[in-house]
C-alpha cells in the first residue's frame, strides 16, 4: 500500500521521481517496493527513459496531478525520439507506448548503443537542485543520446554508476544518492556545439504534432540553399553538402553521407542528425516544430506533378521514370574528355573518410536489429569505396581492426539482442526462443557466455544453461 508519493520536479524522468520514492518509503526489501509500484514484478526491469506497467494503486499516484498522456510528454524520453517518425508510425509508437502494449519501442527511433550508457547529471544543475528543492534528480534533458553539454550552463554532462539499460540488475537509483555533493564544471569552449545543444533542446520542449503528414526530409529539401540544387531545384549535389556539413560541425557526433541521403529519401528519421540538418540550414525552431501540411512543387517537381494528375498515376511513378530519362539525355550528350590516368590521394581520403566509417561501425554495432559483424568489405561497402582501398588507408583501417570481433564475441552479442527482442515482446526467456532467434546451438551460447557485457543478461543465460 503506497501511503504517499513525491511530486515531479520539472524535467524530472518518471523513473526518478519512482526512485525517490523508494529511497523515502523505508522499504525493508527491494522486492516489496516493486511489488507495490509494478505488475509483473517478478520479471519487471523498471525503464529509466520511458514507463512499464504499474500497479492501479501506483498509477493513481502518478497521475494524481497530470494526465497520464502528459506524463508520457513531460517526463519520459518519447519527445526526444518520435518527432521525425512518418505520420502512422508516430502514432502508432505513441498508442503503444501510452498503453504498454507492443512494439513501441522498435517504432521508435532510438539510437542503440553497443557500449554501456550511464545515467548522466550536470555539476552546476545538481548544485541548484539542492540549492531549490533539498535534492537533486534526474533530467530527462541531460540524458538525451549523443548530446554531450548541459545547455543552461555551458558545461560537459557526468556520468554516473547508474547503468541505462532493461537488462541490467533492477533497480530503483535516485540522483541524491549518485550525483557527488560536489564535482568541478568542466566547461565546454566549442561555441558550435553549445549552439547546437541549445536548439536540439528547445525543440524537445515543444509539443509533438501527431497529425502531419509531411515527411521531414520533403520539407529539408524545400529549406536547402541553391548551392545545392539544380536549376530546376530538384537534384540535391550531396556531395558538397556533407563536405560543408563536415566543416560545419568539425569533431562532434556526424552521420555519414549515405545516412544523409536516406533522411532526405525518407528512409531515416534520427531526430539528432535531423536537427543537425536543420541547424546546418537555419531552420527556426518554430518551422521544425510546425510543419507546413505540405510543400508547394516547383520546376520539374510540378510538371512531374501536373503530368501524375493528368495520366491518374501516383506522383513517385512519373517521378522516377522522368529522372531515368534525364539522366539517360545528359549521359548521351555529355562527353567525357580523357584527361590520363588520376592519382588518388589515398591519404586524403583516409583523413575524410575517418568520421563516416567511425559512424558505419557505430551503426553496424548499436543499431536495434540484429547484431551485424563488423569487416573490412562491409564497411567498404557502406561507404562505396573499391576493393580493398583499406590497404592504402592506415587510419581508417586501424580503426576497424580494433573493432572486428571473434566468433563468440559476436554470438554474445547475438544472446544479447535477442533477450531484449524477447523481453521486448514480453515472452518468457527461454533457451528456444535464444536458438530460435539467433540459429545458434546450445554448445554455441555455452562458449559464448563469458563474453556477454551485460551482467544481468550473462546470470540470465548461466540460470538457463544450469536448468538443462
Amino acid at each position: 500500500m503506497i501511503a504517499f508519493f513525491p511530486d515531479a520536479y520539472p524535467d524530472e524522468l518518471l523513473y526518478s521521481q519512482l526512485a525517490r520514492y523508494y529511497k523515502r518509503s523505508g522499504y525493508v526489501r527491494y522486492a516489496y517496493a516493486v511489488s507495490d509500484l509494478y505488475k509483473n514484478d517478478t520479471t519487471v526491469f523498471p525503464s529509466f527513459e520511458f514507463v512499464n506497467q504499474y500497479t492501479p494503486d501506483a498509477m493513481s499516484w502518478i497521475v494524481n496531478n497530470k494526465s497520464w498522456d502528459q506524463v508520457i510528454a513531460e517526463h519520459t524520453m518519447y519527445p526526444a525520439y518520435i518527432r521525425f517518425l512518418p505520420k502512422l508510425r508516430r502514432q502508432e509508437a505513441l498508442k503503444g507506448l501510452i498503453t504498454c502494449e507492443g512494439n513501441w519501442k522498435n517504432l521508435m527511433c532510438i539510437p542503440a548503443t553497443g557500449e554501456k550508457r550511464y545515467m548522466r547529471y550536470c555539476p552546476i544543475c545538481a548544485l541548484e537542485d539542492r540549492e531549490k528543492y533539498g535534492e537533486t534528480f534526474w533530467h530527462r534533458e541531460h540524458q538525451i543520446q549523443r548530446i554531450r553539454v548541459c545547455p543552461k550552463h555551458r558545461c560537459y554532462l557526468e556520468n554516473t554508476s547508474a547503468v541505462v539499460s532493461s537488462k541490467s540488475s533492477p533497480g530503483l537509483h535516485d540522483a541524491e544518492s549518485l550525483v557527488p555533493f560536489y564535482s568541478e564544471p568542466r566547461l565546454c569552449s566549442n561555441i558550435r556545439e553549445i549552439g547546437f545543444t541549445q536548439y536540439l533542446i528547445k525543440v524537445m520542449r515543444e509539443p509533438v504534432d501527431m497529425d502531419n503528414p509531411l515527411p521531414i526530409g520533403r520539407f529539408l529539401h524545400s529549406k536547402l540553399s541553391s548551392d545545392y540544387l539544380n536549376d530546376a531545384g530538384t537534384i540535391r549535389n550531396i556531395s558538397n553538402l556533407y563536405t560543408d556539413y563536415l566543416s560545419f560541425y568539425g569533431d562532434m557526433t556526424i552521420m555519414t553521407q549515405t545516412y544523409m541521403q536516406k533522411i532526405f529519401n525518407g528512409y531515416q528519421h534520427d531526430p539528432y542528425f535531423v536537427l543537425q540538418l536543420a541547424f546546418f540550414e537555419n531552420i527556426s525552431v518554430q518551422d521544425i516544430t510546425q510543419l507546413p501540411k505540405k510543400i508547394e512543387l516547383y520546376g520539374i517537381e510540378a510538371k512531374y506533378k501536373e503530368l501524375a494528375d493528368k495520366l491518374n498515376l501516383d506522383y513517385s511513378v512519373v517521378e522516377a521514370i522522368g529522372s531515368s530519362v534525364l539522366k539517360y539525355n545528359y549521359n548521351q550528350t555529355h562527353v567525357t574528355r580523357k584527361t590520363g590516368p588520376r592519382r588518388i590521394d589515398y591519404d586524403e581520403i583516409d583523413i575524410r573518410a575517418m568520421p563516416q566509417v567511425q559512424m558505419v561501425v557505430r551503426n553496424m554495432l548499436e543499431h536495434d536489429d540484429r547484431p551485424e559483424k563488423v569487416s573490412f568489405a562491409k564497411v567498404q561497402k557502406a561507404l562505396g569505396l573499391p576493393q580493398k582501398a583499406f590497404n592504402n588507408m592506415p587510419r581508417c583501417r586501424s580503426y576497424i581492426e580494433k573493432h572486428i570481433e571473434s566468433q563468440t564475441e559476436y554470438w554474445a552479442r547475438e544472446v544479447d539482442w535477442a533477450i531484449g527482442k524477447i523481453m521486448r515482446n514480453g515472452d518468457p526467456i527461454t533457451l528456444s526462443r535464444i536458438m530460435k532467434l539467433t540459429n545458434m546451438r546450445v554448445r554455441d551460447i555455452a562458449s559464448c557466455c563469458p563474453y556477454i557485457r551485460d551482467v544481468g543478461v550473462q546470470q540470465i543465460v548461466r540460470n538457463m544453461l544450469d536448468l538443462r
